[in-house]
């Protein structure tokens, strides 16, 4: 990974958690306990991990050496909630992994809308390719202009792009998830963003395409919902 790269998606990252700017720049554990939300963030990039959420939470988990804080050990602090693990990825030049030639690509929200619709509830949420601006998308559509495959990208502190794909089910393995990718992706690199992926762990297929797109695993995102409290 460039160390220029990380640089920045590190300094994006801070940002988004509420950390200082240096946060994540050295090995160790750094912390924010936030009363304004139910989520627990943990952010791993390289050696160094940054924890943030409710006071209980967090406080539990900072006590534990960063080399410690993985899957078992917050399940286990979290009281056995579900911990959603996903793989960041940066890209730093345009590759071309376009499968389809002339492309009919559309960036209207309602042809976003109507894939969305036709995408198994699972499969929305996980991408979370939503609706909200500022955003941009790429809706690939078929000859008779259905919606078949779309990816977008939201701007994380005017200096990531989160990228995200899906593609119905009955057009997946078809080239098209890697050919709104490549548009996406190229599209924040022209506007001097550096593209991120996000893809859950056990997500083989995704992680395949976010590499053969131009990604390299960077860092990893793990967050629980926890209940409200008493």
């Amino acid at each position: 990974m460039d160390p220029h790269l990380s640089s920045i998606a590190t300094l994006a990252w801070c940002r988004a958690l509420g950390l200082a700017d240096d946060a994540l720049t050295t090995p160790g554990l750094v912390w924010r306990v936030d009363a304004t939300t139910r989520t627990l963030r943990i952010l791993r990039v390289g050696d160094a991990v940054a924890v943030v959420g409710p006071e209980m939470a967090v406080s539990a988990i900072a006590g534990l050496p960063p080399e410690h804080i993985d899957e078992s050990s917050i399940g286990s602090v979290t009281g056995g909630h579900a911990v959603r693990i996903e793989k960041l990825g940066l890209c730093a030049d345009w590759v071309d992994a376009t499968r389809v030639r002339d492309p009919l690509i559309s960036h209207e929200t309602e042809d976003l809308a109507e894939l969305l619709r036709h995408c198994p509830p699972d499969d929305v949420t996980e991408t979370d390719l939503s609706l909200a601006q500022p955003a941009r998308s790429f809706v690939l559509l078929g000859p008779d202009r259905h919606p078949l495959a779309g990816a977008g990208y939201r701007e994380l502190h005017s200096l990531l792009a989160d990228v995200r794909v899906i593609s119905t089910p009955e057009h997946r393995r078809l080239g098209l998830a890697a050919t709104v990718t490549t548009l996406a992706t190229h599209d924040a690199l022209d506007a001097g963003l550096i593209p991120m992926s996000r893809v859950r762990r056990d997500n083989l297929a995704a992680r395949g395409l976010a590499a053969v797109s131009g990604y390299t695993e960077w860092g990893t995102q793990m967050t629980v919902r926890l209940p409200a409290g008493p």
